[in-house]
């Protein structure tokens, strides 16, 4: 059974010092000690705030992207020898007692990724706009997979120590979301999935992807498939 004590839960953060000490916070209330907040060229107190609430922080120069910080994440855990890796995302959308959920997956399943994902049960409480993206996303991303995902973009993820040690990803922006799944699939890692809760607020939905970042990430996979086609 995987214990609190074998999960880094990572964070990636941009601008985020109005919300991430909760979120740290949260994340310390159900006993994950091992937090790391990667903030990613925050121009505000992000950074300060996160380590007044108890986590490590490292902190990118400049502002890189979703995906830069998920790659940080994924080094740091290798390098400290993390059985297990957590992230969720900054803005607090994401509910931390969910986590026991994605552990107890990847437990009874054998899985080396499962992905929290937020459509493979009814919630009305997820906005239209997001959900229509996300299943053009869903579309886009499961041609280039064997199996079909409900939620290839949700930023609620977790790896096991295989996935840690072999994941390198290329895509800095939202497109890593893809870009994890794909190349998770190419590595022969076993890749499921489990419901959880959403809280979207009007501060959650100022962040994420519009629709011309969509187009954009949408055109990075295609690159990133093109030019590092293993």
């Amino acid at each position: 059974m995987i214990q609190p004590q074998d999960i880094c839960v990572v964070i990636p953060a941009y601008n985020e010092g109005s919300v991430i000490a909760d979120v740290v916070e949260r994340v310390r209330k159900e006993g994950f000690q091992q937090i790391l907040v990667v903030n990613d060229g925050s121009q505000d107190d992000t950074a300060v705030r996160a380590y007044q609430a108890g986590a490590v922080v490292i902190s990118h120069l400049v502002n890189r992207g979703a995906g830069a910080g998920a790659q940080t994440g994924i080094l740091y855990a290798r390098r400290m020898n993390v059985s297990y890796l957590v992230q969720i995302d900054a803005d607090g959308q994401h509910f931390p007692e969910d986590i026991q959920l994605l552990a107890e997956e990847m437990d009874n399943e054998h899985a080396d990724i499962v992905i929290g994902s937020r459509f493979m049960q009814s919630n009305k409480d997820i906005p239209l706009i997001r959900v229509l993206y996300n299943k053009l996303s869903n579309v886009f991303t499961n041609w280039f997979c064997t199996h079909w995902y409900s939620d290839t973009q949700s930023g609620f993820r977790m790896l096991n120590r295989s996935a840690i040690e072999s994941l390198d990803l290329h895509i800095d922006g939202f497109g890593y979301c893809s870009e994890m799944i794909i190349l998770g699939e190419k590595l022969g890692l076993t890749i499921r999935e489990v419901p959880i809760r959403v809280a979207y607020t009007a501060y959650s939905m100022s962040k994420g992807q519009d629709l011309y970042m969509g187009i954009n990430t949408a055109m990075n996979i295609l690159w990133k498939l093109v030019s590092h086609p293993k």
